[in-house]
């Protein structure tokens, strides 16, 4: 399911460094960007195989190290490799495994419910002291290394401080500041954090988040603040560095990202972690807001109010950090504060931005290069209130642009955010364009029902879908949602129901396969019970050969042959092309579609709920026979389509297409299923009690079974 929220400034894209923060994005339904952190098993998987077969010198092939390593299953080209680097990584890790299997305990996600808690293992001060010991045994800086980090993990989960920062402090200073340095400062934050030293934690935890992108979500959930006064002591205590990355980590879990930026800015204007809190405070702009092009519209009444991300301040600080041009990436807060300003319905000024944005564009960046061009597409849009001359064709070639992407493209994917503009920009324009009379173009762009009901919109429709007369019209015959086909069945559908066999044949012609796909029943069958599933037909009819032989079938009773069978033939094709009849195959379309009356749609749903052509035929079909078996199954078929009319008779009063008619019982009596016989509707069937055909009804019919009984 699509979840993602109206945007059109991709971080993804916009931070040249966007790899280090995406999990830091904003995110209105995950603390992290599109997820929890659940990677605490997996997040260096990567890199430790890396480093790994790196030191091996490709002697061992990656996966074999990974198989080994990762999946505890033993490797025989690691097992009988003579060579010692090979051995020492077989014993390291071997030891490693011991470790993990304390360190890597699975949780109960249910142990904080009830008298349930997770009682976690430590690592045996034995096993503990074994790798401090093998640390003490190694020569090699790499393996050393490793050892070192392997010591403060085991000493971390044996729960034993004081050894920790013994051990910590006496190889701190051999140790390189790479990956495992930092992880080893995690740990060190986590025992500060768990012994109260909130400050201590926040400046290691700061750190970490400083240096270590990838533990930039394990910093930013260990991140505690204990109060003001405390706050400011750690920002006392800490770098110029460090405290950019405090303000980053208190803007993240406050929520405050305006004052984050103000502060990062005011230590370090080309701080890598401005950029982060710009696309937070504008993508919380964009979710607050919601219509993205055009003027800015709110509900009048939000079930949960909320404050605008975007205060005048805040706006007022991202263009004057623009303006600046102090940052590391001009062309960011140049494009930033354009859409802001795109966003606040200045347009004109939008424009000075954007062109400033596209003087600072990374040459070597396609995407940023699009999103630009998206920007600038969405800002010319807002620009039009009105359809006046050709203000929207000028834009054609950078709409067909903007339509030829994926609309359904998930942001996490890391491109350009352009399905919103592409949803948005076709709803805004129809609405203008249905503002100004076109209701066509409408249409085209966003479908509506209504269209569909007024006098001459199947035609006009066709006209233009064969005969495009601008780029623009083209385009529109691109993106309109039906084909011409379509179109052509429907209008031959209509006919049909308006009893213009010959018109609807005509017309079916031009329908292309609905009126040469198989129907797979026999039409002209009729079914005491409806809708019941038929197995498949002798006969071979699709829906011109239908339309043909019910011709030949008016031909007949004009004629005066036959009537009897010809006019019963009739009567059941009609009925079962109707929503209540077998042959679903000839109506069905990409207009007409539906598994429940309340769901057909409205331009549809009268002519296909109306039975009264085979009334008609069935009430010829009485007149004409020849004895009371033969008006007992003509009968019994005209007053099924009065009961359906019965009880449609309230569902028919909703005419108009508003969407709250689709659902409930949509009109519908309810009330009980023996009010069309209560109301007299069976009382004529009733005269041919004595024929085998009343017996046949009310041995296949309960409904009728029941109420004959009572």
């Amino acid at each position: 399911m699509d979840t993602d929220q109206p945007s059109n400034f991709s971080p993804e894209v916009m931070l040249t460094d966007a790899a280090d923060y995406t999990p830091l994005f904003y995110d209105i339904d995950y603390p992290f960007y599109n997820s929890f952190d659940n990677k605490h098993p997996s997040r260096f998987n990567d890199e430790v195989t890396t480093d790994w077969h790196t030191y091996l010198g490709g002697k061992i092939t990656r996966e074999q190290i990974a198989t080994f390593m990762l999946e505890g299953k033993d490797q025989p080209a690691i097992a009988r490799s003579t060579d010692p680097r090979a051995k020492a990584f077989d014993r390291f890790v071997r030891l490693a495994r011991r470790v993990d299997e304390y360190a890597c305990t699975p949780i109960d996600p249910w142990a904080n419910y009830g008298d349930k808690k997770n009682t976690l293992p430590k690592v045996p001060a034995a096993l503990a002291s074994e790798v401090v010991k093998d640390y003490e045994a190694q020569t090699d800086a790499f393996i050393k290394n490793r050892y070192a980090f392997q010591a403060l993990k085991a000493l971390f989960y044996a729960g034993d401080r004081a050894a920790f920062e013994r051990f910590f402090t006496r190889v701190e200073k051999d140790m390189p500041r790479n990956t495992l340095y930092y992880r080893a400062l995690s740990y060190r934050a986590g025992l500060a954090c768990k012994a109260g030293e909130t400050r201590r934690a926040n400046l290691l935890y700061a750190e970490v988040f400083q240096h270590l992108p990838a533990m930039r979500p394990v910093a930013a959930f260990s991140f505690t603040l204990k109060d003001e006064a405390d706050w400011r002591e750690c920002l006392r205590e800490a770098t110029p560095e460090l405290r950019t990355a405090l303000w980053a980590l208190i803007g993240f879990r406050t929520h405050d990202d305006a004052r984050a930026l103000r502060e990062i800015y005011a230590i370090d204007p080309r701080s890598p972690h401005l950029g982060l809190f710009l696309t937070r405070i504008i993508n919380k702009k964009e979710e607050y807001r919601n219509n993205l092009i055009g003027p800015e519209k709110r509900p009048q009444y939000e079930a949960y109010p909320r404050n605008n991300p975007m205060t005048a301040d805040a706006a007022a600080l991202i263009k004057r950090i623009a303006a600046e041009e102090k940052t590391q990436n001009p062309f960011l807060w140049y494009a930033g504060a354009a859409y802001i300003t795109t966003l606040e319905g200045n347009t004109t000024a939008a424009t000075a931005l954007y062109d400033k944005a596209a003087r600072a564009l990374p040459t070597d960046n396609p995407e940023a290069a699009d999103q630009l061009r998206l920007l600038r597409l969405v800002n010319s849009l807002t620009a039009i209130k009105a359809i006046k001359g050709d203000n929207v064709e000028r834009l054609t070639d950078e709409l067909v642009w903007l339509y030829r992407h994926n609309p359904d493209q998930e942001y996490d994917k890391g491109h350009v955010r352009f399905k919103t503009a592409i949803s948005q920009s076709r709803t805004y324009l129809a609405q203008l364009y249905r503002r100004a009379g076109n209701d066509m173009y409408a249409e085209m762009l966003h479908h509506t029902s209504e269209f569909y009901t007024t006098p001459g919109a199947f035609d006009k429709l066709i006209a233009l879908l064969e005969k495009p007369r601008t780029p623009f019209e083209r385009m529109l015959v691109d993106l309109y949602v039906y084909s011409v086909e379509d179109l052509y069945h429907f209008k031959a559908m209509q006919a049909l129901f308006a009893d213009r066999l010959s018109e609807a044949e005509s017309l079916m012609t031009k329908a292309g396969e609905y009126g040469t796909r198989d129907l797979g029943v026999n039409p002209f069958n009729a079914y005491i019970p409806d809708r019941m599933i038929r197995s498949k037909s002798k006969a071979n009819y699709t829906a011109l050969s239908l339309l043909r032989k019910m011709q030949e079938g008016e031909a007949k009773i004009k004629r005066g042959e036959d009537v009897y069978n010809n006019a019963l033939l009739l009567g059941n094709a009609f009925y079962n092309i109707t929503y209540y009849g077998t042959a679903q195959p000839f109506w069905r379309s990409q207009l007409i579609g539906a598994d429940r009356p309340t769901v057909i749609p409205c331009y549809a749903r009268r002519m296909m709920l109306d039975c009264s052509l085979a009334k008609k035929y069935y009430r010829m079909a009485v007149d004409a026979a020849a004895n009371d078996e033969e008006r007992a199954k003509a009968v019994f078929l005209a007053i099924k389509c009065d009961r359906n009319a019965f009880y449609l008779a309230g569902f028919h009063k909703l005419t108009s297409c508003d969407a709250d008619q689709t659902s409930g019982d949509g009109g519908f009596d309810t009330d009980a299923n023996t009010n069309w016989i209560r109301s007299n509707g069976f009382s004529e069937f009733k005269r041919y009690a004595h024929t085998q055909y009343y017996k046949d009804v009310i041995r296949e019919c309960g409904y009728f079974r029941r109420n004959v009984s009572q």
